[in-house]
């Protein structure tokens, strides 16, 4: 168990997250990690899975500085506007997968045929998936206008076909990215033949590592903990600075242990929360839910006010 020194430790290598002073107020997370970018994949697949992409629309919309224009930085690897329609008009949405912080499409000509192209996006820092009609993503760091259609920052807007094929009434979703940090990719039928997806370690969620397999590989490694986790290529992938630090606490490992340090106890503890912790914020995000009380992550947004902060209740 962690005493309250090793807890300032912890908060010392926080970055500069925003606070929130409102007591009861819901924390969140201002970039996506594995647990938002699950739940974004949960409500994308609700909108979408079954339903055919009637009509998309490639260029900035909603009133920001690039409105009309087509974005290349987002929309990337060259891809043009001809060659985004052509792979993505009528194709029918076949599946929503996931695998860390990576999510895409996957798309084919007829529905219920075979998968023959896939949509990739990463969300980036900013970006997200805004459904109409639909509460915008709780990690969203800027206030989207709920009212209004659409959102402020769109890259790519898709016009959903109802399940029959019928154009009309449509579900719109749009991707919104106001730093650009996000991707929007384009893949064949298989899109672990190349990087992104085919760089990615294990997903903890969907394909989670065996102890022995996660400790055979940190066993070799002389960085710290935490880096060694927020290697999306090393171990295990979608784990990011809040969701690291939670794991961290919950085993009592701190982030700045080397990984050949560490004992076969604190590896099994780190490989048990990993899956924990990212299997329950994805549960829990699904339901609206707040996290545990005892979770670090409470933490990480209060008031950053003089004195002493407790540590919270630990298991």
């Amino acid at each position: 168990q962690l005493g309250t020194a090793d807890f300032k430790i912890l908060l010392a290598t926080f970055r500069g997250l925003p606070a929130s002073s409102q007591r009861g107020a819901k924390p969140c997370a201002t970039m996506p990690e594995l647990p938002e970018v699950e739940a974004q994949r949960s409500t994308i697949e609700a909108a979408t899975l079954g339903r055919r992409i009637a009509t998309l629309i490639a260029v900035e919309q909603g009133g920001g500085p690039r409105d009309g224009q087509f974005d290349d930085k987002v929309i990337a690897e060259e891809v043009t506007p001809d060659v985004l329609a052509i792979t993505l008009q009528d194709r029918w949405v076949l599946g929503v997968r996931r695998r860390g912080k990576q999510l895409w499409l996957e798309l084919g000509e007829s529905k219920g045929g075979a998968c023959c192209a896939c949509l990739l996006i990463h969300m980036g820092m900013t970006g997200a998936v805004i459904v109409q009609g639909v509460a915008a993503p709780v990690y969203k760091s800027f206030a989207v206008d709920e009212t209004a259609w659409p959102p402020r920052f769109t890259k790519l807007e898709l016009l959903m076909a109802d399940a029959a094929g019928v154009s009309a009434p449509c579900v719109r979703l749009a991707f919104t990215d106001p730093r650009r940090f996000g991707r929007v990719l384009l893949r064949g039928a298989d899109p672990f033949s190349r990087p992104p997806l085919s760089a990615l370690a294990a997903d903890p969620v969907t394909d989670p590592p065996s102890a022995e397999a996660f400790a055979s590989v940190l066993r070799r490694v002389r960085a710290p903990i935490k880096a060694a986790l927020l290697d999306q290529g090393r171990v295990v992938c979608g784990v990011g600075n809040w969701v690291a630090d939670e794991v961290l606490y919950q085993a009592g490992v701190l982030p700045a242990a080397p990984c050949e340090s560490l004992s076969e106890e604190q590896l099994a503890a780190i490989h048990a929360q990993v899956l924990a912790v990212c299997t329950a914020a994805c549960g829990r995000l699904e339901r609206g839910c707040d996290f545990p009380v005892g979770w670090l992550f409470h933490h990480r947004w209060q008031a950053r006010k003089p004195g002493p902060h407790p540590p919270p209740d630990h298991p």
